[in-house]
């Protein structure tokens, strides 16, 4: 295994514990702290099963344009790009299923 395909697993990975880490604290009427934690830990189980598919994608986009990207010295660009629309992806993920079972981020006023 090349080393670039060796890294971006493990970007991966890093990328989506940077996205759990900096969530927002989610609020819900009623809700215990055990329920929300049961809850958010399901919804991060949700994001990395999505992202770690992305990062999947991702790997095969870079086994077949990384020679030219690295040509181009726009690869490192790419990677960090990918890994940005990734960590996204898995906030989205978390704040939609977090929201689908009555949660709001903590401060947010309920809608």
């Amino acid at each position: 295994m090349t080393a670039h395909k060796c890294l971006f697993p493990v970007l991966g990975l890093a990328l989506l514990l940077a996205a759990c880490s900096s969530k927002p604290q989610w609020a819900k009427p009623g809700a215990t702290s055990d329920a929300v934690s049961d809850d958010l830990a399901e919804c991060r189980a949700l994001a990395r099963a999505a992202t770690r598919q992305d990062a999947a994608i991702d790997q095969d986009i870079l086994a077949t344009r990384g020679l030219d990207w690295e040509r181009n010295n726009t690869l490192q660009a790419k990677k960090s790009n990918f890994a940005l629309q990734d960590q996204g992806h898995a906030r989205e993920i978390i704040a939609d299923c977090m929201s689908a079972k009555g949660y709001v981020p903590r401060g947010a006023s309920p809608g």
